[in-house]
């Protein structure tokens, strides 16, 4: 259970790195302000803890036998709960935190214009609805789009004041990231007792490859076709943490061990190769 809390915590990483790519592509734009970067972030990150409360308070009071990630991530709770949010409250802490992710986005509408008004919406949409979406099966669609173009090309947008092919394509291999560590986590599963212990079975090793393929092409097509500098290709030194990762689970079946380390080191791509590519856009 211990793992799976701090593999949760850093499950918010999606909404940082997301944030720090957006910005980093916006950096050099006159318009860019350090003040508004950190408002963006905050209000991505606010709002991907909105969406956390409301998952977990649908799915554990309005339970669904379709949800069947949670035999392994049973023992999860959002920031907080069961420390100074009781499990029920945790509807009003996930509609609180949207509340204050619209305050941020009325900041932003007022400074801008209503071009805000359809990514904020796009995003209270998502946190509100995302159960019944997962549920109908578009759980990895939704969260790429949610964490790879609308999250960096609104932060983009925020910052640049404009909107632009760079942005877009800096956020592809975010969202082929981020779909990666969503899949492992909620792959569809089974728990064996065999001779070497529980066996989760029925990860698809192939799709996490695709995805990771997909994730670097898209980089590298947009460098080679000039939208990112040469040195956004930093991100590529994440590679082998995703060789590692489809190495892992290569096998169709591994140990509950090596499912929850595939999770983690999943997580260091995303964090370690979507740092990266923030720094060459910097730099």
């Amino acid at each position: 259970e211990r793992a799976i809390r701090v593999i949760k915590v850093f499950l918010f990483s999606a909404s940082i790195v997301a944030a720090g790519v957006g910005g980093a592509v916006a950096a050099r734009e006159p318009s860019a302000r350090v003040l508004d970067f950190v408002l963006a972030a905050f209000g991505l990150f606010i709002g991907q803890a909105g969406g956390d409360y409301l998952y977990y308070y649908f799915t554990h009071f309005h339970t669904d036998p379709r949800d069947a990630h949670t035999k392994i991530f049973a023992g999860w709770r959002p920031l907080l709960v069961d420390s100074w949010l009781t499990p029920e409250r945790s509807l009003h802490a996930g509609f609180t935190c949207l509340t204050v992710g619209a305050l941020v986005g009325l900041y932003f509408t007022m400074k801008l214009g209503f071009a805000v008004v359809p990514l904020a919406l796009a995003g209270g949409a998502v946190a509100i609805l995302f159960t019944p979406l997962m549920l109908r099966g578009l759980k990895e669609p939704v969260i790429f789009l949610t964490f790879g173009p609308l999250s960096v090309v609104g932060v983009h947008f925020v910052l640049a004041e404009h909107f632009g092919a760079a942005p877009l394509l800096a956020s592809l291999p975010i969202g082929f990231f981020v779909t990666v560590v969503a899949y492992l986590k909620g792959a569809h599963f089974e728990v064996r007792s065999g001779s070497n212990g529980d066996l989760v079975l029925n990860i698809r090793s192939r799709r996490i490859a695709v995805l990771y393929v997909l994730g670097y092409g898209s980089l590298a097509v947009a460098v080679l076709g000039g939208f990112l500098g040469p040195w956004a290709l930093l991100g590529f030194m994440a590679l082998p943490l995703a060789v590692a990762v489809v190495r892992r689970v290569a096998a169709g079946s591994s140990a509950v061990a090596d499912y929850l380390w595939a999770v983690v080191q999943s997580l260091l791509v995303l964090i370690v190769g979507g740092g990266l590519i923030a720094l060459g856009c910097l730099l």
